[in-house]
């Protein structure tokens, strides 16, 4: 019988795809510690392997591992190794043998494609062919239909990837070990340079700069509110910045009528979105709360689950092959129910199409119903998914449009109107709404009688910052990084303390990182050095271009870029410190009026005065946003601070993290192992628990529930000793045990718990 070795990128999709392609008949096994699937199909023997990402991760040879000593010239040229990283999925490639074919099944991409090849380097040899099983959604008609219609590998789009892994170490590894080493930040507080992070970095800091740099005009507007029935605005067609000319209209104008020059309208239809690029999905689930990082594991998950289409990727355009009206008719007698229907209630359906046609991917779209009801955010994802997928499936929206230019004593003031004909698919997409604003029905040359006359004095505004949304609409127009990428590199900017917020903020260290770089005038901060290198991969991929064409001249760009710097190290060195060492101003110092600020490193944040002598230098060991408060503290008279964490009340603390009031404060009661004080902490990813005040000599910690407000009682547990604690949350209280194995905590008990309180 032919045996066929299955290649899967993670579990959940060889666990998946083995149901599928058995009907249901597959079953795990395990051998020296090797899990995998075993079935048979088409009379063919079938073992399923699956390798839970890359096996393979690229490195430099070990007399390149001191940052300090080694030479980035010939870091530069070095040769580029690769070390097995995953050792499970290395062993259990290595102990089949005597396989006919291998089929490769993990994601279709370049990662994907990458993974599968790196694979074959460890299966014995004996096997005659090697196919690829291209899918877009983990359904059955979907997964049996590619394993029907296996493909050739596609080695170009292997090399593709690996180019970028290539390119992407070397950039990283050598321009961080040169920042962090000149601006002597090494260790947990290293400078990250990376090929992509550091341009999209640059826009930030450039916004930073529009901003801070803005003068504000002074202009004039001019509104008359006439009156028809109804009131409506008018607007005085231009801004005026000379205040004696708006003096001059406002007076001219002043308690007049007006007449009707001209009136129109007409109806339009307001089109229905584009399907769901990766980067269009990931902008809109960051609108509803959920961070792009989240946002792409959650579908990630939902893929495997076979609950929506692969979603990574570029295209807006649904393939002819899909059965749109199938997946719709899914959706009847689920929450679903009335937009399913109102979508198949029409006479044909006719999806919308966006700007982007690509071959390997559809756009994301729904492909199942759960069985099991989804909760939280991963609810909010599908549902996003859903009702995006059916908006673009329903009829357009209409609006009615009229505007209106009226006179008065020869100035000409503008109103316009819309008004909702049809709500079309906007009444499934609940996401965004239509306005209306009312004009009536005008005739030309008639009198319009005024009712109110304004003249306003404002200013112009400087543009916005970049929210996660819109940046990610922007990287992708300048092509830096790709739809697979781009959210872990905004993630990344924040966790090294490059930017912080929604909408982002660079930090004094990411200013003081891209300033020293742009006074050489250095092209690692422009978009168009990236992009560049991504056409060029693109060409790999097309196999017009070999992997080391591409990466050797990486290289020698990357021998330039090192040069300019080199030359420049002093300067670079003082610009990153000087910026580094500002930090955010948080508020006055009560003891010498100057200037309190906070500085964050990777780890940990500063408090300190900008007078070297005053005793107000503390390190805070927090996450979450720190403000400073008027009050002070009652034991030292030293200033409160308040630190506000997504989900929890607000915690109040003392400047002096060794300060009494905060041990008083944050203390629950005592450690039942050596009697110290258990206070609340939070961990360096803002989840809070219970640590004894002794540690590292005691290690005693308990998980806390991370929303609401946890209150001491007094009591200690019968069971285990330690503190008994009520959790408050809304209208929600309940008694608890911190110590979540403890008897105390029994379904029973919890019951009695919350009756009581």
């Amino acid at each position: 019988m032919v045996l066929n070795l299955i290649i899967a990128e993670k579990m959940d999709a060889g666990r998946r795809i083995s149901y599928i392609l058995s009907d249901k008949t597959s079953k795990q096994k395990r051998a020296k510690n090797i899990s995998y699937i075993e079935f048979e199909r088409n009379n063919e023997q079938n073992i399923m392997v699956s390798l839970s990402g890359h096996i393979l991760g690229a490195d430099f040879p070990e007399e390149f591992k001191d940052w300090v000593k080694s030479d980035l010239d010939k870091l530069i040229d070095s040769n580029i190794i690769y070390k097995v990283t995953n050792s499970r999925a290395h062993s259990a490639l290595k102990s089949f043998s005597g396989v006919d074919n291998i089929i490769i099944a993990t994601d279709y991409d370049r990662e994907g494609e990458l993974i599968g090849v790196e694979a074959l380097q460890f299966i014995e040899s004996g096997y005659t062919k090697i196919r690829r099983a291209k899918f877009s959604a983990l359904t059955s008609s979907e997964v049996k239909e590619a394993f029907d219609n296996l493909l050739d590998v596609n080695y170009g789009l292997a090399d593709s990837a690996k180019a970028r892994e290539e390119i992407d170490l070397l950039w990283g590894a050598v321009l961080t070990r040169f920042f962090s080493v000149t601006s002597n930040r090494l260790w947990k507080d290293f400078i990250s340079v990376g090929r992509v992070q550091t341009p999209t970095l640059a826009l930030i800091v450039y916004r930073e700069e529009e901003i801070t740099n803005f003068v504000p005009e002074k202009y004039f507007t001019i509104t008359v509110t006439f009156n028809k029935g109804i009131d409506f605005p008018g607007v005085y067609e231009n801004n005026i910045k000379d205040e004696e000319e708006a003096n001059k209209i406002f007076n001219a104008i002043n308690g007049q009528n007006g007449i009707v020059k001209s009136y129109n309208k007409e109806v339009k239809d307001v089109y229905k979105p584009a399907p769901f690029s990766t980067t269009d999905f990931l902008r809109e689930a960051s609108r509803i709360g959920v961070t792009p990082s989240n946002a792409m594991k959650i579908a990630e998950k939902l893929y495997m689950s076979g609950l929506i289409s692969y979603p990574r990727t570029d295209n807006t355009v649904y393939q002819r092959s899909i059965p749109l009206k199938s997946i719709v008719q899914k959706f009847q007698g689920t929450e679903f129910d009335k937009e399913a229907k109102m979508v198949l209630s029409q006479d044909k359906i006719y999806p919308s199409r966006g700007k982007i046609e690509t071959t390997d991917h559809p756009p994301i779209y729904p492909v199942s119903y759960p069985k099991k009801a989804l909760t939280g955010s991963y609810k909010s994802v599908y549902e996003l998914i859903v009702r995006r997928f059916l908006a673009t499936l329903y009829k357009n929206a209409t609006i009615e449009k009229s505007g209106a230019n009226i006179d008065i004593k020869g100035y000409n003031f503008k109103s316009s109107g819309e008004k909702i004909l049809d709500n079309g698919w906007f009444d499934i997409y609940k996401y965004r709404k239509l306005r209306e604003s009312k004009l009536p029905e005008l005739i030309v040359g008639e009198t319009v009688k005024g009712k109110k006359w304004d003249m306003e004095e404002k200013y112009t505004e400087p543009p916005k910052r970049y929210d996660v949304a819109s940046l990610l609409k922007l990287m992708e127009s300048l092509n830096l990084g790709t739809k697979s990428t781009r959210h872990d590199i905004i993630q990344k900017l924040a966790d090294r303390n490059f930017a912080t917020g929604n909408p982002l903020r660079p930090t004094p260290l990411g200013i003081g990182f891209i300033k020293s770089i742009t006074s050489i005038d250095s092209d690692i901060a422009k978009p168009d050095m990236t992009a560049e290198l991504e056409k060029e991969m693109d060409i790999i991929a097309e196999n017009k271009k070999s992997l080391d064409e591409v990466v050797n001249e990486s290289r020698s760009m990357l021998h330039n870029a090192l040069k300019s710097f080199r030359g420049n190290r002093d300067e670079i060195k003082e610009t990153i410190t000087t910026y580094a060492n500002r930090g955010d101003t948080i508020g006055k110092c009560p003891i010498d009026g100057g200037d309190i600020s906070l500085i964050k490193y990777r780890n940990f944040s500063k408090i300190k005065c900008s007078n070297d002598n005053c005793k107000i230098n503390f390190n805070i060991n927090a996450t979450g946003l720190i403000q400073m408060m008027d009050k002070k503290c009652d034991v030292c008279s030293l200033p409160i601070i308040k630190i506000i964490r997504k989900g929890q009340s607000p915690e109040y603390r003392c400047i002096d993290p060794n300060c009494e009031y905060n041990k008083k404060k944050l203390s629950v009661g005592k450690c039942p192992s050596d009697s110290g004080d258990l206070i609340i902490r939070q961990s360096r990813y803002g989840k809070r628990f219970l640590g004894c005040s002794n540690y590292p000599k005691c290690t005693v910690t308990y998980p806390l529930p991370q929303k609401g407000i946890i209150v001491p009682t007094g009591e200690m547990c019968q069971y285990c000793g330690a503190p008994l604690l009520v959790m408050v949350n809304g209208k929600r209280k309940w008694k608890f045990c911190p110590n979540m194995k403890c008897e105390y905590n029994r379904k029973d008990k919890v019951e009695k718990n919350k009756s009581e309180n």
